[in-house]
């Protein structure tokens, strides 16, 4: 008995020492583990607030998270002038999609920090795409599955590296998303063309505010977005982000007043957002408040789309899809206003009551919207090799007037304005916009109508012809007869302007034609 009773307390003494000795080794495997699965922090992070992450840091940090999570990519898209990078970051569950595959599915993006001196948006952009790639929340992964989440983090490194409003050439980028005169603008302008975002989030800051509220918000407020578009995305921000940002303890409101900054200005990119037919948010904390009260109420703003994105999912695929052929009925039906001022909060001052049916650009002038007739895939055709001609027909009408129209205020060419698209560049066609100024008043008398209707008569039997001769000659006929109506008084400026520019078109197509030394110009 005592023998057995010694092997016992033998076996328990020694049982207990092997525990106590595994102790340190199973802590030790924990922390290794644990330290594994630790999710990168970002250099701000990692100073608690006190310095915003640098840039080599956020180099650092997006190629880690990377490596880490087969949920994240992400690539150089673009440039500065001071040969910055500017990154897209794509975060998908299992993995994201190739990029044709997310262009042709569901996706939201998220732009951070386009003026450089708000860092906020920045810091929010870099921690939640690290979130997103970490997170095991169900609902989120099935999101992710769902739909890719892009991010631009900093859309400005330039200005942030040196802390400016502006890029490193002056200019604040986020006035030129209608000119798409920066290599910056022009990289958001390629991604925003390429995936076509159901959801994007323009982060923002005001600098010199200290609160009151926290974080205020936007949707498009331009006249010409869908209305279907904006009435959701008025939706999204009244009935979901506001209560959820609320909730978490931030204080909101709307951003920018009446006829300001909070208005329909087409070239900044809450605007465009809308005016490419996506849903778009503006978000701007306070910027002297601390910074990662600031960062935690972006964060709060985004993860509330993120929620609405989720929540109506169906409702945002069918509205954003429905809007594009809906733009393109309206652009269509010339009895449907254009604004060129004005917003959803101001009565506009300047209104295309009825819309031209497109725009005849020069061949120098098509060549000079290249860059933008790409960006916003926009349609056009060719007009017997002479130049082009954009229809008013296409989802995209709603920059078209924007950029075209001499009457817009920051447009880029003066294009002239057709109201019927039938034999486009012919005397046959001009006859109409002459018929278009008669019945907008354009004419002292009827008979000064009719008199530039009988010269376009014989222009176009000669066209029709090919007579290059006579029709040149009926042209400069043409001219003299619409210089005798300007001395005279007889036909509006904009009548003399429009129907001018048209002839010269006309004279420079059919004086190449009759030129034999233009035979071989290629």
């Amino acid at each position: 008995m005592k023998k057995q009773r010694w092997l016992r307390i033998l076996s328990q003494v020694l049982i207990l020492v092997l525990f106590i000795a595994m102790i340190p080794i199973t802590g030790l495997a924990d922390e290794q583990n644990d330290n594994a699965l630790q999710p990168p922090i970002t250099g701000f992070e990692e100073r608690d607030g006190e310095e915003w992450t640098t840039h080599e840091e956020e180099l650092e940090f997006l190629e880690e998270v990377a490596e880490l999570s087969d949920r994240v990519t992400y690539s150089q898209v673009g440039a500065t002038e001071e040969d910055s990078p500017l990154h897209l970051v794509r975060v998908g569950f299992p993995e994201p999609p190739s990029d044709e595959e997310i262009a042709e599915g569901r996706n939201m993006l998220v732009i951070g920090t386009q003026h450089g001196n708000e860092n906020a948006p920045r810091e929010m952009a870099l921690q939640l795409l690290r979130d997103l790639a970490f997170t095991e929340d169900p609902d989120l992964l099935e999101q992710l599955s769902d739909a890719t989440i892009l991010f631009i983090p900093t859309a400005n490194p330039d200005g942030r590296e040196v802390d400016t409003r502006s890029n490193a050439a002056g200019i604040d980028i986020n006035r030129e998303h209608l000119s798409l005169s920066t290599l910056e603008v022009q990289t958001i302008a390629e991604v925003l063309n390429q995936f076509n975002p159901d959801i994007t989030v323009d982060g923002h800051e005001r600098p010199r505010d200290t609160g009151n509220p926290d974080i205020e918000m936007m949707w498009p407020r331009n006249l010409n977005v869908d209305d279907g578009l904006q009435t959701l995305n008025q939706e999204m921000v009244e009935d979901y982000l506001f209560p959820a940002v609320e909730d978490a303890g931030f204080s909101t409101g709307l951003y920018g007043t009446p006829g300001g900054a909070g208005g329909g200005d087409e070239r900044i990119m809450r605007n465009i957002l809308g005016l490419r037919n996506g849903l778009g948010v503006l978000t701007e904390t306070a910027g002297q408040q601390e910074p990662i009260y600031r960062v935690e109420a972006q964060k709060r703003a985004v993860e509330s789309v993120l929620t609405f994105y989720r929540d109506r999912f169906e409702d945002v695929g069918t509205v954003v899809t429905g809007a594009l052929e809906r733009q393109a009925e309206v652009g269509a039906d010339q009895s449907q206003p254009f604004y060129l001022d004005g917003a959803d909060n101001w009565d506009p001052t300047s209104v295309l009551e009825k819309k031209p049916s497109g725009y005849l650009l020069t061949e120098a002038q098509a060549e000079e919207m290249g860059k933008h007739m790409a960006l916003f895939s926009l349609e056009n055709e060719e007009v017997d090799g002479n130049g082009i001609f954009a229809s008013m027909n296409q989802p995209m009408m709603t920059v078209l007037p924007f950029l075209l129209d001499e009457r817009a205020t920051y447009n880029e060419v003066e294009g002239l304005a057709l109201y019927d698209s039938t034999d486009v560049g012919t005397a046959a066609n001009m006859k109409s916009l002459v018929e278009h100024f008669e019945d907008e008043g354009a004419f002292s008398d009827a008979s000064d109508a009719r008199a530039l209707t009988t010269h376009l008569t014989a222009v176009d039997r000669f066209e029709e012809q090919e007579a290059d001769d006579k029709v040149v000659k009926h042209l400069n006929g043409l001219n003299t007869l619409l210089d005798h109506q300007k001395d005279n008084d007889v036909i509006s400026e904009q009548a003399y302007e429009d129907l001018g520019t048209y002839a010269a078109y006309l004279l420079e197509k059919w004086e190449n034609d009759s030129d034999p030394s233009m035979d071989d110009v290629s």
